[in-house]
């Protein structure tokens, strides 16, 4: 059995990835990294300068640092102009590519967006762990978000994990391949010790990989647990190549953290997640034995047909 249900695993890699950008007028994106925020806006050109009275880099930046605002808990997030770039395509109306930058007091709380430049856009936010969209216009100036609270960020953890393809397979064949309760265990515990480990290392700064090369090492890690008893790895070297292949896990997980004060809740429901994970796996060896079978031992009926 075990040969069979490994096989239709990796049968189901599969990957899928999306982007987003400011590449029209009308349209922004609010984006945090810790207490880093960047707003990024398309305004069309002739408005931007007619609205700030000028051309010049002063202007703009000036005009728009007085109607553009951030704040968190009603404490001020000081920022303003990072860039402004002209950008001309075919079939686009010219607009300025427009980029604010701010820093905030903290990473997550009550966040006001203010918008009172009266150009409307459709605006994708996410800040302090919400997120959305919100059209900006003359009678809509004020964004408010409100950080999620502590059993949002253990659910998030949680179903980061159950819909993660990678991390469920991962798991599902390391601990289908193990022989006894023992060996589960130890390989459960080194993947799970890891995946926290790296979890921890990279929302706190300490660890830093580019996400494309995650996603690589990630999907590559499910191959390579399937490979270990194949290369007749096992034992302590077994344990700490599963660690090794697990921290690419953690690291991936880190990605959908969206502040430090989320990382206690999130790291609890990835635990919870993997918990289950973990059960599943080794009530299924239990469950094939109550039917009265072992992995690669022929049917009762074929037996008893044998028999005769």
């Amino acid at each position: 059995m075990r040969p069979a249900v490994i096989a239709l695993l990796l049968a189901l890699l599969l990957h899928a990835t999306a982007a987003a950008a400011v590449d029209r007028p009308g349209v922004a994106e609010i984006r945090q990294d810790g207490t880093r925020i960047s707003w990024v806006l398309g305004i069309p050109g002739e408005e931007l300068t007619s609205l700030a009275g000028g051309e010049t880099k002063e202007e703009i930046a000036g005009y728009l640092a007085n109607n553009l605002r951030l704040s968190v808990d009603a404490e001020s997030c000081p920022g303003g102009m990072h860039e402004a770039t002209p950008v001309r395509r075919d079939g686009v109306e010219p607009y300025a590519r427009v980029e604010m930058r701010f820093s905030c007091p903290q990473e997550a709380g009550t966040f006001a967006v203010i918008n009172e430049t009266l150009v409307a856009s459709a605006t994708d936010y996410a800040l302090g762990g919400a997120s959305g969209m919100f059209r900006f216009d003359a009678d809509h100036t004020l964004l408010e978000s409100t950080s999620p609270k502590f059993p949002r960020w253990v659910r998030d953890g949680f179903e980061s994990l159950v819909t993660g393809w990678e991390h469920v397979l991962f798991l599902a064949i390391l601990l289908l391949g193990a022989r006894t309760g023992r060996e589960l265990a130890l390989l459960a515990g080194s993947a799970v010790a890891a995946t926290l480990l790296a979890l921890v290392l990279a929302v706190e700064g300490v660890v830093n990989v580019p996400e494309r090369t995650i996603e690589l090492v990630t999907v590559a890690s499910v191959v390579a647990v399937a490979a270990l008893p194949v290369l007749g790895i096992s034992g302590r070297a077994q344990l700490w190549a599963v660690f090794a292949l697990a921290l690419a896990h953690g690291l991936a997980l880190a990605v959908q953290v969206p502040t430090g004060d989320a990382l206690l809740g999130f790291a609890l429901g990835v635990v919870a997640a993997e918990a289950l994970v973990i059960s599943l796996a080794a009530a299924l060896p239990l469950a094939w034995r109550a039917l009265g079978r072992t992995p690669g031992a022929p049917a009762p009926r074929r037996a008893r047909s044998a028999e005769r």
